[in-house]
């Protein structure tokens, strides 16, 4: 759109200038006796011809009277008043509108542009906290454009094919779009279970609710099994194996987030959690899958899902704080190369927070770590800006500035290995260490 907007207004004052030239001095008297404002009317009418060049530089508007232009100066800013306050609201509340739903190709970007302002974090009712050992981990980057992923099996799922795809910066897992007969399509991590999943573990990654998904604990629900599936364009519903919840978006590529301790589920979408039950799984957990399902009848190219992250829960922070002297976190999170916080940090960043606030005489150092991508010069600013921007959010709840120190280590100290994905995304931790 951006391009044909370029394209079009050269068109327009090229075309514009013959007809200018015709009218002779009718433009010379219309812009005396209208003045300032009507050329700059003119002016605007001129650069936003896109359809109707012509017609717009040959037919003049008429100069409004001075109570007709603040009327509709008055009115105009009671409008940009209103869009401002429904902004504010959006924002206390964490989230932003849906808007209508994206074509495949700008889905992911969709998603990224609706999430909730940089720099805040999700409300109270968003408790999640992911766990702090990453079992597998994968955003497709290893994979080549058109091929299947070597993490993943097709073994006792199969169905509709299924590829990596390139949008935008990013790579997704996909199911290949038929107009007609579409089948569900069915992949198994290979991800080696000994017996069962661990009693508490999280699931996240990224999806775009529009197409019809389910995550699949051991075996497909039909064959006796469990899954959470989301149906954000068929009845915006989230559903599990006793319970059905509400998706806050119908389209677009939203984070999501899976709790799971014993046989209770969690869900949580876009920062809202949409979904409890305490009997959601059963036990062993055996393995994990996903499944793209028939997108009933609806046309659309929307199954798309990356940046799976299945770590296993963690001892609370107070837990760890008296037992090593240190928090070892990886629920901080941030755009990649960037230091803004992201707002599903919220409930790490809150459990801090509330440790500082019980115990008056508690000091922390918070100190940034990376993975080795992009190298030392990189990692250690970038390090450094993250461990100071996780103090300056602390410090703007209440938090004396005397009581914190930040300093970024890059990836001078691992705590895994970082030729694998699962080693990388442990060693991208934020730390607090009691002094």
């Amino acid at each position: 759109m951006r391009m044909r907007l370029l394209l079009a207004v050269p068109l327009a004052l090229a075309v514009a200038a013959p007809a200018r030239a015709q009218l002779g001095g009718l433009f010379d008297k219309l812009q005396k006796k209208a003045g300032q404002t009507v050329e700059r009317k003119l002016e605007q009418k001129t650069e936003h011809a896109v359809g109707s060049a012509v017609d717009d530089a040959t037919t003049l508007p008429k100069p409004k009277d001075e109570k007709a232009a603040k009327a509709e100066e008055a009115q105009a800013a009671a409008k940009a008043k209103s869009k401002d306050k429904e902004r504010e609201k959006d924002k206390a509340k964490g989230k932003a509108k849906p808007q209508a739903e994206p074509d495949a190709e700008e889905s992911a970007d969709a998603g990224e542009a609706e999430a909730p302002p940089l720099g805040e974090v999700y409300g109270n009712r968003f408790d999640f906290v992911p766990g702090d050992k990453v079992l597998v981990y994968d955003d497709f980057s290893d994979t080549d454009v058109g091929e299947y992923p070597a993490k993943w099996t097709i073994k006792d799922g199969g169905g509709n094919q299924i590829e990596v795809v390139q949008i935008g910066e990013r790579r997704f897992l996909k199911a290949r779009y038929l107009k007609a007969n579409q089948q569900s399509a069915t992949s198994w991590l290979r991800y080696a279970v000994k017996g069962d999943l661990p009693k508490n573990f999280t699931i996240e990654f990224d999806l775009d609710v529009a197409g019809p998904m389910a995550v699949v604990f051991s075996k497909p629900r039909h064959f006796g099994g469990q899954e959470i599936q989301f149906q954000g364009a068929q009845d915006g519903d989230v559903r599990s194996a006793n319970t059905t919840g509400k998706l806050p978006f119908s389209a677009g590529v939203r984070h999501v987030a899976i709790a799971v301790s014993g046989t209770q589920v969690k869900v949580y979408v876009a920062g809202e959690r949409v979904l409890s039950d305490p009997d959601g799984v059963e036990r062993p957990i055996a393995k994990v899958g996903v499944t793209f399902h028939q997108p009933y009848g609806k046309e659309g190219d929307h199954q798309l899902f990356t940046a799976l992250r299945i770590a296993e829960g963690g001892k609370p922070a107070k837990a760890l704080l008296a037992g090593e002297g240190r928090i070892v976190t990886h629920g901080i999170l941030f755009d990649t190369g960037s230091d803004v916080i992201k707002p599903e940090s919220g409930p790490t960043l809150r459990s801090i927070l509330a440790l500082l606030q019980e115990d008056p005489a508690l000091k922390f150092s918070v100190e940034g770590h990376t993975d080795d991508q992009g190298g030392p010069k990189v990692n250690g600013p970038l390090s450094e800006k993250r461990a100071a921007a996780v103090r300056a959010w602390l410090v703007k709840q209440g938090i004396a500035e005397a009581r914190l120190t930040s300093k970024g280590l890059g990836q001078g100290k691992p705590i895994d290995s970082n030729e694998t994905a699962e080693g990388r995304a442990n060693n991208r931790r934020v730390e607090f260490v009691k002094v």
